[in-house]
């Protein structure tokens, strides 16, 4: 039996490098849901068992067993456990799974099992993006956005993880784009027809307030036409003020506001 749990686990181990690979080497655009579905194919299944259950299918399932690491760093239907999860993050991700690895980067950041240190984070984001998983592409962007573990932002090397994180669906890469397109990050030439492209892409699959918000700003300064399914309603054309715009007031009548 322990042959098998092994073999099982070696295979597991694989098929997650194999995703990662094909990850980093595919270049189409994909929605949030189907790269959650591609990185945790049974997520339903393990959501619907019982920690108890979970812990039997971590025996021989990677994936099993980083949902259970998650349950207790959260204290998901178990005792909230941080230095078992992250204990688990660790082990999965000193073995090569990159969505652990991200994992043991937010329990860097956040102290969670572990003195935090948000240099050690952002070298576990770093190898999690490299594997191609979206949400260490995105937060690796982040760290070295914000120059969080590292010397100094470094925003011309963040834009190429979020535009990754953002091919893979990740609603705040997808926000981050439009904001480097409004704000001239890094260089880039401002663009708010490209901007609002990125802002409606965000706010497309779930209500993200952020992007709807900048969306609005945008279209009520004028910068960008409305377009069905952005935010509110297109914007009523103002009346020139010009002098055939006012009708002259009636012999010995006064403004009221004036008396």
């Amino acid at each position: 039996m322990l042959g098998k749990i092994n073999i099982s686990r070696t295979l597991s181990a694989l098929a997650t490098i194999l995703l990662g690979l094909t990850m980093s080497a595919c270049s189409t655009d994909r929605t949030e849901q189907e790269t959650l579905q591609l990185w945790f194919p049974n997520q339903g299944l393990h959501q619907a068992m019982t920690t108890s259950e979970l812990g039997d299918a971590a025996q021989s399932s990677d994936e099993a067993t980083l949902q259970l690491g998650i349950r207790l760093m959260n204290g998901d239907r178990t005792e909230r456990d941080l230095d078992r999860g992250y204990k688990i993050f660790k082990s999965l991700a000193e073995a090569g799974d990159h969505r652990a690895q991200f994992f043991l980067g937010t329990a860097y950041v956040q102290g969670a099992g572990v003195e935090a240190d948000e240099a050690i984070a952002t070298d576990w984001f770093k190898k999690s993006a490299e594997g191609g998983y979206d949400m260490g592409q995105y937060w690796y962007g982040f760290m070295l956005s914000r120059g969080r573990g590292v010397d100094g932002e470094d925003w011309k090397t963040a834009i190429k993880w979020f535009r990754k994180a953002a091919k893979q669906g990740h609603p705040n890469a997808l926000f981050s784009m439009g904001e480097i397109y409004e704000s001239c990050r890094a260089g880039v030439d401002r663009d708010f027809e490209q901007a609002a492209s990125w802002y409606r892409r965000a706010d497309g699959p779930q209500d993200n307030m952020a992007a709807r918000f900048n969306m609005r700003r945008l279209i009520d300064l004028g910068l960008v036409e409305w377009q069905p399914g952005d935010p509110g309603e297109a914007p009523v054309a103002l009346v020139g003020m010009d002098d055939a715009s006012f009708t002259a007031c009636a012999p010995g009548a006064k403004d009221p506001l004036l008396e």
